[in-house]
Order: structure tokens, then sequence, then C-alpha cells
């Protein structure tokens, strides 16, 4: 009688750690895109000063989260995140503002594909 209360409380921590990294993943990327969309916007309207200051927050956001992100899920997406963001910042640092906004929807459509590749769903399991 332990042994089966044991192995269902087992179960029961396995599939609330499974839900609550879906939660974190799907909240995380949904925050990545919505400060991307802003910086977009930014970008489009010309104003890049303030688009540096929003992309300079960006990579401070991202990494004081990029680590606890490796801890559960592969560093290459990861890796591709900080990269980006980082090639962002340098665009609008030196005022290419086409590659800029290039590079914004880039991580903006990272940021739709990665919860679905990353998360669970039928079509990446099967």
């Amino acid at each position: 009688m332990k042994r089966t209360v044991f192995a269902i409380v087992i179960i029961v921590v396995m599939l609330a750690a499974g839900i609550a990294e879906q939660i974190y993943l799907h909240h995380l990327f949904a925050e990545l895109n919505r400060q991307t969309q802003a910086i977009s916007l930014s970008v489009g309207a010309d104003d890049l000063p303030r688009a540096l200051e929003q992309t300079a927050d960006l990579q401070r956001w991202w990494e004081k989260r990029k680590h606890f992100l490796e801890a559960i899920v592969s560093h290459n997406e990861t890796k591709e995140v900080t990269l980006r963001i980082a090639e962002l910042r340098g665009y609008i640092a030196i005022d290419d503002r086409k590659s800029a906004y290039a590079t914004a929807a880039i991580l903006m459509e990272t940021s739709t594909n990665l919860p679905h590749l990353l998360g669970f769903s039928w079509d990446t399991v099967c």
C-alpha cells in the first residue's frame, strides 16, 4: 500500500512539474514577443534611441531568465534568442533601421515558434 501511494505521489508531482513548465514557457515567450513588438514599433517609427533603450531592457530581462530556462530546455534555443537580441541591439546602435526591423521580426517569429517546439504538443511528440 505504501508503495502505491508513493508511486501515485511521484506521478502527481511529475505531472504538476510538467504543467508548470508549460505555463512558464508560454508566459515567458509571450512576454518576449510583447517586448520585441514594442521595439519593432519604435524602429518602425524611426525612434531608434527609444528602441535602443527597450532593447537594453529586453537584454537585461532575458539574461535574468535564461539561466533558469536552460535548466529545463535545450541550450540551442536559448542561445539563439540571446544572439538575436544582441544582434538587434547592435543594429539599432549603428542606426541600421532595416536590419534592426528584420531582426525584430525574426525574434518575434522565434518567440511564437519556440513554445510550440519546446512545449508539449501532439505533433512534436508523435
